[in-house]
């Protein structure tokens, strides 16, 4: 089987870039602002505040690990006989066989893969120290294991879970 790239899609990653640059502003509109919004206050010292701070802090971070994205010409995920190498999650391949399961889920809308890893091979494979990280607290949504998002790949969903369907069929 040849191996299958999926590329960033630059339109789903300017639109979550906008969408973070968005919310960032909204959340600086509201520190300064100290708007009421139903029934609550954004006032000095609240916990509304806070929250407000927190939003800037997250949505700016996204803001800026997202902007080098926009210029990425590589692939993100490339799916073959080897495996699946998911730059995102690896440094390298990550062989069919220390695979167990590729199993979908969804959390509101967004679909994603969850590649249940063998666990005797687990720490031998080349996964980036974030993915690691979040492997271990994947269980709080359900599902331990390596989670595959789509939300900024060409494609999205469909593309991702054929690509892998196609592989493991064939591997």
């Amino acid at each position: 089987m040849d191996v299958v790239e999926i590329h960033r899609s630059p339109w789903r990653a300017i639109g979550l870039f906008l969408a973070s640059i968005g919310f960032t502003a909204f959340a600086r509109w509201l520190i300064y602002a100290h708007p009421t919004i139903g029934r609550t206050a954004v006032t000095p010292g609240s916990f509304a505040e806070f929250e407000a701070y927190a939003g800037v802090a997250f949505f700016g971070l996204c803001t800026v690990l997202i902007f080098p994205k926009l210029f990425q010409s590589k692939p993100v995920v490339s799916v073959g006989s080897r495996g699946i190498y998911d730059r995102r999650l690896s440094t390298d391949w990550i062989p069919w066989e220390t695979i167990r399961s590729v199993t979908p889920m969804q959390i509101q809308r967004q679909r994603m893969l969850v590649l249940e890893i063998d666990p005797a091979a687990d720490a031998h494979l080349p996964w980036t120290k974030g993915a690691r990280r979040r492997a271990k607290l994947n269980w709080v949504f359900g599902r331990s294991g390596y989670w595959m998002t789509a939300a900024d790949l060409r494609g999205g969903f469909p593309a991702l879970a054929e690509a892998v369907s196609a592989a493991r069929r064939g591997a």
